[in-house]
């Protein structure tokens, strides 16, 4: 008999019915038990259930840090759908392409993201159910949206006892993110790749009901699954650190005494530069996890001072590999690693596996410079209605000494050292990472074709810091049809903030390579040295 698919959402179940007066989630200044947790995505999963058509289905969620936003989740899970998240951050268009690449057949909006949800609504000519766990009434702008169908509070279903609806191979989640073509692409992750990934990381860590774990991310950052499905699947509590203490939240973990820390490295980096983070300074820190981007280690010196209780591992993986599939145990005073412009990215999970190849797909020399493949049980299934991305991505391959039949080509670039394991060198194409989101800067760059009307456009990233981190991006154009001030202002519709560039610059002459092609490092030294020539 086939073992039924395991469920993400089968942890905290388990930990609710075990201990429902244990504290599960701290937001907007309350307290939430296990059950009241449970209680409010169970009246979620119930008026998905009743109301939704039947079927595989997915179902968007426009929330942002309200204890709705997490029992959005958690309901939707319960009910058997994939959660699609969007953001209220992001350009109507882009969460309107979102919604419509995922053939989402319900939307979850709390009360924060009622303005947000007015045009991506009005904009939305397909009918949704639209759920309001926090309304009362209809707002007055949802006369224009008419086509939709709206559950308020008072009409959303009991919380009684949740019953688990099956996942049924659907995804888990679908996470949008950049595109070289000029549109957000969306990874598919299931339930047993995100099951494999918990179960790894609560092994690993051992969290215990009296831990209290930070939470940074917005739902779109795949790392948000880290600490919800980690932390109520060990029956932890969860503590949504307030927008107002997001990029100082130093007073905010002394005062609540927690004990597992996971950001971007961005973000101690800000703390540093703004000399707050002393020695001794967070003290309860039993764990400090970084992930996302590159880890300094001049950064993880002087963290390591700051939280001088606390272990600290540099986890590593693309969202295509379910939230990090590598980890490295950071040791002070190792001075062959403090030596290194970066920390490593060290050795696969359990049930994971990596391999560097060339350009034939061929294992490279020993300690030779690659492209990072990735392997395991933790592999996602692919780009969601995207078939073709899917193939030039995920690859059957099969090599001595390895048990993976399929293969993400990451395009990082790495090496392997004898003692650290990875260690990470670069990207192998044009993605960067700014402040922990990935951005592909093909996708920049296919806007501004679109709104300068000119085919010779360029992105590079600028500035960039000291450690190496991109802050930003800048962009480059020959024979624009409008002026930069506009191409930049569409920018804005269209792209969240951290994508941005910080400036477009019409050139008179666009530099070229021997080979014909726009010379991407003559524009970077251009960005470096400041003498780019406007039109």
């Amino acid at each position: 008999m086939t073992e039924p698919a395991p469920s993400l959402i089968a942890g905290f179940l388990r930990c609710a019915r075990r201990h429902p007066s244990a504290n599960a989630l701290w937001v907007d200044e309350r307290m939430y038990d296990y059950a009241e947790l449970l209680a409010r995505a169970a009246g979620i999963a119930g008026t998905l259930r009743r109301e939704a058509p039947a079927g595989p289905l997915r179902c968007a969620l426009l929330v942002e840090r309200s204890v709705t936003a997490y029992a959005a989740v958690l309901g939707t899970l319960l009910a058997g759908m994939t959660y699609v998240p969007l953001n209220a951050r992001f350009p109507m268009q882009r969460n309107l392409r979102m919604l419509e690449l995922s053939s989402a057949a319900a939307l979850v909006v709390d009360q924060r993201c009622l303005d947000a949800a007015r045009e991506l609504l009005q904009a939305h000519a397909s009918p949704l159910l639209v759920l309001m766990p926090d309304s009362d009434s209809l707002p007055a702008w949802a006369a224009g949206a008419c086509q939709h169908t709206y559950i308020l509070k008072t009409q959303m279903a009991p919380s009684g006892a949740p019953e688990l609806a099956p996942p049924a191979g659907a995804p888990v989640y679908i996470l949008f993110t950049s595109g070289s073509t000029g549109l957000p692409k969306g990874v598919a992750v299931s339930h047993a790749n995100a099951s494999a990934y918990v179960a790894s990381i609560i092994a690993r860590y051992q969290p215990e009901p009296n831990d209290r774990f930070t939470q940074f991310f917005d739902f779109t950052f795949d790392l948000s699954v880290h600490d919800i499905f980690v932390c109520l699947g060990a029956g932890a509590c969860l503590y949504c650190v307030p927008a107002r203490a997001i990029m100082m939240p130093l007073k905010f973990v002394q005062e609540h005494e927690l004990t597992f820390w996971f950001s971007v490295p961005a973000l101690a980096a800000t703390l540093k530069r703004y000399n707050v983070m002393r020695p001794g300074i967070l003290p309860s820190l039993k764990w400090s996890l970084f992930c996302g981007e590159a880890l300094p280690t001049s950064l993880v010196q002087d963290w390591q001072r700051a939280a001088p209780h606390s272990t600290i591992d540099n986890l590593y993986g693309p969202t295509e590999a379910t939230i990090a599939c590598t980890v490295y145990r950071y040791q002070a005073g190792d001075a062959r690693i403090d030596a290194l412009p970066v920390v490593p990215i060290g050795l696969p999970l359990p049930g994971q596996e990596t391999i560097i190849l060339d350009e034939r797909h061929e294992p490279v020399a020993e300690g030779a410079v690659g492209e990072l493949y990735l392997g395991g049980s933790q592999l996602a299934l692919g780009y969601w209605d995207n078939e073709e991305l899917t193939e030039q991505r995920f690859l059957d391959l099969e090599f001595p000494g390895k048990r993976a039949p399929r293969w993400y080509r990451s395009g990082d670039l790495a090496r392997v050292d004898a003692q650290a394991g990875l260690l990470y060198c670069g990207r192998i194409d044009k993605q960067v990472k700014i402040r922990g989101y990935r951005v592909e800067m093909q996708e920049v760059e296919a806007l501004i074709r679109r709104l300068g009307g000119s085919d010779l456009v360029a992105v590079v990233p600028w500035p960039i810091a000291a450690d190496g981190s991109v802050q930003g991006l800048l962009a480059f154009g020959w024979g624009f049809t409008v002026a930069s001030a506009e191409i930049l202002r569409g920018c804005t519709l269209h792209l969240p903030a951290y994508m941005v560039p910080q400036d477009v610059i019409g050139l008179q002459k666009m530099p070229f390579n021997s080979n014909g092609k726009i010379d991407y490092p003559a524009l970077q030294r251009m960005a470096r040295d400041g003498v780019a020539e406007a039109a």
